[in-house]
């Protein structure tokens, strides 16, 4: 490779390449990307997520109970493999919601959220929230 001193990519005197400001490197079809002698070409071309087995995406959002048990998120994803979710919010939790737990069959590409809530304020019993109001954040890994 030739050392292009105007911009793009340049080698120095120890074999270390740097990419200016501006220019790229372009892996054409056929071509790998490697890192300590592993190629790691799928999991940073298209919407790959590196570190994360190839083909797999990340969706994420925020959503807002709807007052039924589940609250269904239309992910994007084809199917499911993982997902989290948490309340939202610089307040302290009270008796209703007060847990969130995820559900989802692999399949669809829906998560469904589920939130719990004090039968009463002297009984912790855990039982459906009925709360339409607090918001919830939410990531799914899948295809």
């Amino acid at each position: 490779m030739a050392n292009d001193q105007n911009g793009g990519v340049v080698r120095d005197q120890n074999g270390n390449m740097t990419v200016k400001s501006g220019a790229h490197i372009n892996i054409e079809t056929g071509g790998q990307m490697r890192v300590n002698g592993a190629d790691v070409t799928s999991s940073v071309a298209g919407s790959g997520v590196a570190g994360v087995a190839a083909g797999y995406k990340i969706a994420r959002g925020v959503g807002t109970l709807d007052g039924g048990n589940p609250t269904t998120i239309a992910t994007g994803l084809a199917t499911i493999v993982s997902a989290v979710a948490s309340f939202k919010g610089s307040t302290v939790l009270g008796d209703d919601p007060n847990s969130l737990t995820v559900d989802f069959t692999g399949s669809d590409g829906n998560l469904d959220i589920y939130a719990g809530k004090n039968a009463s304020g002297t009984d912790p019993t855990q039982i459906a929230s009925t709360d339409s109001a607090r918001t919830f954040c939410w990531i799914a890994i899948g295809t």
